[in-house]
């Protein structure tokens, strides 16, 4: 967006309200992608907040002159940065952060400099991956899954569905283990 680019043109020319501004209206992309991760004893405002230093990072590095749109780049810059953290906690042999896998963005990337025919191409396979894993849960399952997808909380979610928390928590648990299966069968 021309809006996009024009804020970011203002923030590197010293505009300091042009970044807040430019934080706020991505703050809801920053969310969603937050909300597709799972951290075992980590809370979900530290992942979001992980992805706003990874907003915080496109909005600096962004190349104007480039074919990508600022949002297709912010949106691999917010998620590269969440698994960055994944990766680390694993080299530091952090038990709850190598504990995670990220539920719905299932492609890793190396790098936020990927072309538009890389986008779409993970994007491809990320769709197929989707199928593949959807039509390994029951219903029961699904149904849990889309309500955490909603941002639920594991009470609402048990709340919704006449059960405890811990039950919530252990089909989630047994969620991941499918998707991790399906992905690592790939």
């Amino acid at each position: 967006m021309q809006e996009d680019i024009s804020l970011i043109k203002q923030y590197r020319e010293g505009n300091e309200s042009a970044i807040e501004e430019l934080l706020e209206k991505y703050k809801g992309l920053v969310n969603s992608i937050a909300r597709t991760f799972y951290l075992k004893g980590v809370d979900r405002d530290d992942i979001a907040q992980e992805g706003m230093i990874g907003l915080f990072n496109a909005i600096v590095t962004f190349n104007l002159d480039g074919e990508a749109t600022f949002i297709t780049y912010a949106h691999e810059c917010i998620k590269n940065r969440i698994l960055d953290c994944i990766r680390n906690g694993k080299r530091l042999k952090n038990k709850a952060l190598s504990d995670s896998i990220p539920i719905s963005a299932l492609e890793e990337a190396d790098s936020c400099s990927l072309t538009p025919e890389e986008i779409a191409i993970n994007t491809e396979e990320v769709e197929t991956l989707k199928l593949i894993i959807v039509s390994s849960l029951t219903n029961n399952e699904r149904k849990i899954l889309n309500m955490y997808y909603d941002g639920k909380s594991y009470a609402e979610i048990a709340q919704e569905i006449g059960k405890n928390t811990k039950y919530v928590d252990n089909n989630l648990q047994k969620i991941r283990r499918k998707i991790k299966s399906q992905f690592n069968k790939r």
